[in-house]
């Protein structure tokens, strides 16, 4: 009985230990049978990251692709080509043209440069271009360009104030306040302006006709203006007289010469060839007979 016990119980131990084998053994082929699928998860990642790789390779060329070909300008031309059909089709074409400030600038030439008809789409209509443009027209000295919804370009321009014509070596030109050219061509109209020469004198001929103005009637008398020097005036007379007029106190020896015009009428009298206006307080006449009066008294100091 108790020997049947031992070898029940020897069993039952040697059982045990054949388990714990078998578990030991289950858990090593286990441990064996992770490795491989740890390394296969690890090489699926590096896979799919080299596919993202080429992918984002790929995508990058063809980025530089699409803005190096102007395919990129192309799409938008298109795009805004179409949207400005849609919109003309719509009613936002040009019907009206309106342009404010014109008197001396050549309406053709005006039209030619905004590049514009009726029935164009307004919205292909760019009013800084055009603003530019007429800008380098002579006779503009700025403008103003607008698109007015539905149909119609506004243009509001401010003409440059013809002052005197310049000649300049051989050319003749219609110059503004400023001393800026205006026009080189169909001069005729302005005529009666009176010519400036000499260098520089297109910078300075504002001041010098805006003292001459205060006098209308000897204005009136003067033929053309000389810039002696860049310094001061000659003015050349119609009746051929020459008056030399100073560097400084340009005006009080315009009104010497006015007050001793209005005496003895030296402006009008044929033996008068230069008035020599340049000493303060005085007039040097010379005569075409080769007489020299010196006026000293009685002029305005």
């Amino acid at each position: 009985m108790v020997a049947a016990k031992k070898k029940k119980k020897a069993k039952a131990v040697k059982s045990k230990k054949i388990g714990t084998r078998r578990s030991t053994l289950k858990r090593s082929n286990l441990n064996k049978k992770r490795s491989p699928k740890r390394f296969d998860i690890l090489f699926l990642w590096v896979k799919r990251l080299g596919v993202i790789f080429i992918a984002l390779v790929i995508l990058s060329w063809a980025a530089v692709w699409f803005f190096l070909s102007d395919a990129d300008i192309n799409s938008s031309n298109w795009v805004r080509e179409r949207t400005v059909a849609v919109l003309a089709n719509s009613g936002f074409s040009v019907e009206n043209i309106l342009v404010e400030g014109r008197v001396n600038s050549d309406p053709d030439i005006l039209l030619a440069l905004i590049n514009i008809e009726k029935g164009d789409p307004i919205f292909s209509f760019q009013p800084n271009e055009a603003k530019n443009q007429i800008e380098k027209i002579g006779w503009i000295k700025s403008a103003r360009v607008e698109r007015r919804l539905p149909d119609t370009i506004y243009i509001s321009i401010v003409e440059r104030k013809p002052l005197a014509l310049w000649r300049n070596k051989d050319a003749l030109y219609l110059i503004d306040n400023d001393g800026e050219v205006i026009s080189s061509s169909d001069l005729n109209k302005f005529k009666d302006l009176i010519m400036v020469s000499g260098d520089g004198s297109n910078m300075k001929a504002s001041k010098f006709i805006a003292l001459l103005n205060a006098e209308e009637k000897l204005k009136s008398m003067v033929n053309n203006a000389k810039l002696i020097d860049n310094r001061r005036w000659d003015l050349y007379l119609h009746g051929g007289k020459l008056i030399k007029l100073p560097e400084n106190d340009m005006g009080l020896a315009i009104k010497n010469i006015m007050f001793r015009h209005e005496q003895n009428d030296i402006l009008n009298s044929d033996s008068v060839a230069v008035i020599d206006a340049r000493y303060q307080g005085r007039l040097i006449i010379s005569t075409k007979l080769g007489k020299v009066q010196d006026y000293r008294a009685e002029l305005e100091h």
